[in-house]
């Protein structure tokens, strides 16, 4: 046998990397044959659902979008009306039609084919603050909040790069009026400064933050950086629940070893910081359908939008529209829900 905790703790980063697949056990990579989704496996909010969302991901990279994707197909308190992939750029570069295609291969693991309409993203960033990249994907953010047969409010909820919400911004102005975007992104406040999300495409951050008056609920580095899970945690509570928790962990598995091979000490614990996207949506409290009041221990504070210049920094503002930057988040609920929502997915209650 193999001593799980010696490999995590040191030794050369190539070879524990690749020893870590076998500590925790083979599994399918790649998404098995799935039986079709069983409804009954789903809480079913009565009344139906109170909102609308779309998800706006990089799937083809960071695999936390994964986990927060499953998690939003399977509520149903905020009803999940399309994802769009997006684009990563810098030394890891995907393009949307990557990720798009990545979102299949998590609906076919889940049995979900067909159910979520999918769309490519933009293959690059925006190349000026005025012109959008016009995608599917922003074009199908577009479409949705200009419907006009229904009163559900419509978050977009953007846990990559804002290029296809920007595009959309660009191509549609009014969508402003008609969305509030919920994104995983920006630097700490008050200084801010390059972060993940923001870098893959900087001028598109600008472009919402700068150039629009969409209302925006930021849960920026210092917030999801507290999403915190550890291995054995995804382990016994992820893995065993049917297709979905075996894909879900052997993409996150698969991460942690190409960067092992990069001579990165991977550790045993892993931010999954795009799962407030469904926390903030689909988990609002029954009394509070707006997070008006936070969601549980979730808190945030209201300040006026700040103006973001090209390195990610914020120029504090006095005037303008005010948006929500949230300080914490509430991962027991998060995390539990996720868990429960595999377990009963998987089974069939």
């Amino acid at each position: 046998t193999i001593d799980r905790r010696k490999l995590l703790k040191g030794g050369g980063a190539v070879g524990a990397g690749i020893a870590l697949t076998t500590a925790i056990g083979a599994m399918p990579l790649e998404p098995a044959s799935a039986s079709p989704v069983t409804r009954k496996a789903r809480f079913t909010t009565p009344g139906g659902p109170r909102s609308r969302v779309i998800v706006s991901n990089d799937l083809a990279g960071d695999p936390d979008g994964l986990f927060a994707t499953a998690q939003a197909v399977l509520s149903t308190a905020a009803s999940l009306q399309g994802i769009v992939g997006t684009l990563t750029a810098g030394q890891f570069p995907t393009t949307g039609a990557a990720a798009r295609k990545k979102a299949e291969e998590l609906l076919n693991a889940m049995g979900a084919v067909g159910e979520v309409p999918t769309y490519a993203g933009a293959s690059a960033p925006l190349t000026s603050r005025t012109r959008p990249q016009k995608s599917k994907g922003a074009r199908a953010i577009v479409k949705e909040a200009m419907r006009t047969d229904t009163t559900l409010p419509l978050y977009v909820c953007g846990g990559g790069a804002l290029t296809d919400i920007a595009s959309a911004l660009l191509l549609e102005p009014s969508v402003a009026s008609k969305c509030t975007l919920v994104w995983i992104g920006g630097g700490d406040y008050p200084a801010g400064g390059h972060e993940y999300n923001f870098d893959q495409d900087p001028l598109a951050a600008q472009v919402v933050f700068n150039d629009t008056s969409v209302p925006i609920w930021q849960v920026n580095q210092h917030a999801y950086v507290q999403c915190l899970v550890t291995l054995t945690e995804l382990q016994l509570k992820v893995r065993p629940w049917g297709n979905t928790g075996q894909y879900l962990y052997g993409q996150l598995l698969n991460q942690l070893v190409t960067l092992s091979k990069k001579h990165f000490q991977v550790g045993e614990a892993y931010v999954l910081g795009d799962s407030p996207l469904v926390l903030l949506t689909a988990l609002q409290n029954t009394y509070d359908a707006t997070g008006s009041a936070g969601t549980g221990t979730s808190q945030f504070t209201t300040m006026y939008a700040p103006h973001l210049n090209e390195d990610g920094t914020y120029v504090a503002q006095s005037s303008g529209r005010q948006i929500r930057v949230y300080t914490s988040i509430d991962t027991r609920v998060m995390f539990e829900d996720l868990f429960a929502k595999l377990q009963a997915y998987a089974a069939g209650v």
